[in-house]
């Protein structure tokens, strides 16, 4: 009787055992989910709008509003211009200012959607041009900041956050003054107006020997079209002009 009942007690003893076990293999469980859940709540959907510039087919510059749209999601990035699918440069735009935004905000993407939305025809804006400003707008988006509506930029967007040249410049720079900017952020590998002749001259024994080298005229169209023009090498060096 007595070794009956030693064989129940320890047989109870390893049924609460192993439902205990279990017990918190499911809390473990739901705890996990539980965290993920939070994790995407914590993502704070926000939406940014930005001025992107462009020229058209008969050489004029124009201007087009794009919005970028951040929401929980599982790390995608789309592209639309008036409600039509982007061509492929537009997309590729988009996720170079993506990544650079991600690397600039330290903010992981894998749990969050972007969504650009683009007010114009795809011809006049062009993917690659509007690439920095497709970042500024991301950056503030995932940050939640506000962009300075004073300050319009241009230029293609690498990986590295560099900003690269972009055609058109004087045509944009009219388009910017007119949208109401007063500052127009340009790459450094744009020149910013026409060229004048510098001579440099020295003497090597009796012989004098010249070289004559052009350059590009610093301010020219700043005081053609009354708005000042600021060349930047990288995406940080914009920040500080266009996100407050």
């Amino acid at each position: 009787m007595k070794k009956k009942i030693n064989y129940l007690l320890i047989t109870s003893i390893a049924i609460i055992f192993v439902f205990g076990i279990i017990l918190g293999i499911i809390i473990n469980s739901d705890g996990n989910k539980t965290n993920i859940i939070n994790e995407n709540n914590n993502v704070e959907i926000s939406q940014k709008e930005i001025t992107l510039l462009g020229v058209d087919n008969n050489g004029k510059g124009v201007s087009a509003v794009m919005s970028v749209e951040v929401k929980p999601g599982t790390g995608l990035v789309l592209v639309d211009i008036d409600n039509l699918l982007a061509d492929y440069m537009s997309q590729i735009s988009a996720r170079t200012a993506a990544k650079v935004a991600e690397n600039i905000t330290q903010i992981k993407l894998n749990n969050i959607d972007l969504i650009y939305h683009i007010n114009a025809n795809a011809s006049v804006i062009e993917g690659p041009s509007a690439g920095s400003a497709m970042t500024i707008a991301t950056i503030a988006a995932l940050q939640n900041k506000t962009i300075n509506r004073d300050v319009l930029i241009t230029g293609t967007i690498e990986n590295d956050g560099s900003i690269n040249s972009v055609g058109g410049i004087k045509e944009k720079a009219i388009a910017a003054k007119d949208s109401g900017a007063s500052i127009f952020l340009v790459p450094k590998a744009n020149y910013l107006g026409d060229y004048e002749e510098v001579k440099a001259c020295k003497n090597i024994g009796k012989t004098e020997y010249c070289q004559v080298n052009y350059m590009p005229k610093e301010g020219a169209l700043d005081k053609e079209l009354g708005i000042q023009i600021v060349e930047v090498g990288r995406i940080e060096e914009a920040i500080p002009y266009l996100i407050k």
